[in-house]
C-alpha cells in the first residue's frame, strides 16, 4: 500500500506519481518535486490517495515542499532564462554546422541542470555542443533527440481544424496511426490532406475510427438489394456520419433510411 499524488509538469504531459509525504497537496495547488535529474515545479492533477501495488515498484519522486509566491517568481525567471540558452543554442549549432534543429530549452527548477531538445534525421556528434553549453551556461548539459511528432507537440501550432494541436494541448501520448483508418472514414488518401503539422498522418484520423468500422460493417454496400417496410429496393448511396442510406425502389422513388430500418439478406459465403 503507498499513497501517491499525481503531478504534471506541463500541459499536456502524462501524469508522474509521486509521494505525498506528509504535504498537503490539494487540487490544482504547486509543488516542488525531487526527480531523478533534479527538482521540477509541477501541479497536483490527482489528489492523494492509497494505492495497493501488487509487484514492488521503484521508489516514488517526493514531494520536497508546497510551492509559494517566491517559486511561482522563480519559475518565471528561469522561463527567461530558457529563451536566452535556446538562442544561444541555436548560434552554437549554426556556427559548429551541426546538421540538426534546435526545439526547445528546459532549466531543472533548482538550475543545476539545462536540457535541450532537438530533431535530426541524422546521428550527429554533438560533444563539442555540450562542452560548449556546459561552459557558457555554467551547469550540467543534457541534450536529448525527439521525433518529429514530438517537435510538434513542443513547439505548439494550429491544425487543419482551425483548433491549437492536440498534442500541445491534451493528448499525452501518440498512438499508432494508419492509411487504413482514413480509407474507412472514405476521405481522400493524399499526402498534404493527411498530415499534420508533424508531416505524420494526423492523430484525429484515429478519434473516430472506431465507430466508422462499426458502421461500415453494417453498411449495406452499393447496389446491395435490401428490405425495408415499403418492399425491396436497391442501395444508392450511404450516409456514415447519419447511419442511414438512400435507397432506389422499382418505382424509381428514392428514400433515405436509417440503417436499423433495413433488412440485409444472407449473402452467400464462398
Amino acid at each position: 500500500m503507498n499513497r501517491v499524488v499525481g503531478v504534471r509538469f506541463r500541459r499536456a504531459d502524462k501524469v508522474c506519481y509521486c509521494d505525498p509525504r506528509e504535504f498537503d497537496c490539494r487540487l490544482n495547488s504547486y509543488v516542488i518535486v525531487q526527480m531523478e535529474k533534479g527538482q521540477e515545479m509541477g501541479w497536483v492533477v490527482k489528489e492523494p490517495k492509497d494505492v495497493v501495488h501488487k509487484q514492488p515498484q521503484e521508489p516514488l519522486s517526493p514531494v520536497i515542499r508546497k510551492a509559494t509566491s517566491l517559486d511561482v517568481q522563480r519559475r518565471d525567471e528561469l522561463k527567461a532564462k530558457e529563451e536566452e540558452a535556446l538562442r544561444l543554442a541555436k548560434g552554437m549549432v549554426r556556427e559548429l554546422g551541426l546538421p540538426f534543429k534546435m526545439i526547445e530549452a528546459h532549466y531543472t527548477f533548482d538550475g543545476r541542470r539545462a536540457i535541450f531538445a532537438f530533431g535530426s534525421e541524422t546521428r550527429v556528434d554533438f560533444r563539442p555542443l555540450i562542452h560548449q553549453l556546459s561552459s557558457a551556461l555554467h551547469c550540467k548539459v543534457e541534450l536529448k533527440q525527439v521525433g518529429a511528432r514530438d517537435e510538434a507537440k513542443l513547439i505548439g501550432g494550429i491544425g487543419r481544424c482551425g483548433m491549437t494541436l492536440c498534442c500541445a494541448t491534451w493528448l499525452t501520448q501518440f498512438s499508432t496511426v494508419t492509411v487504413r483508418m482514413a480509407k474507412e472514414q472514405a476521405l481522400p488518401i493524399s499526402a498534404e490532406g493527411l498530415a499534420g503539422q508533424c508531416g505524420r498522418l494526423r492523430c484525429c484520423l484515429k478519434y473516430e475510427y472506431e465507430q466508422y468500422l462499426t458502421i461500415n460493417k453494417a453498411m449495406p454496400k452499393i447496389g446491395e438489394r435490401v428490405g425495408t417496410a415499403f418492399g425491396e429496393a436497391r442501395v444508392i448511396v450511404g450516409h456514415r456520419v447519419r447511419e442511414t442510406v438512400s435507397v432506389l425502389y422499382d418505382d424509381e422513388a428514392v428514400r433515405e433510411l436509417p440503417l436499423e430500418e433495413i433488412t440485409r439478406y444472407a449473402l452467400p459465403s464462398n
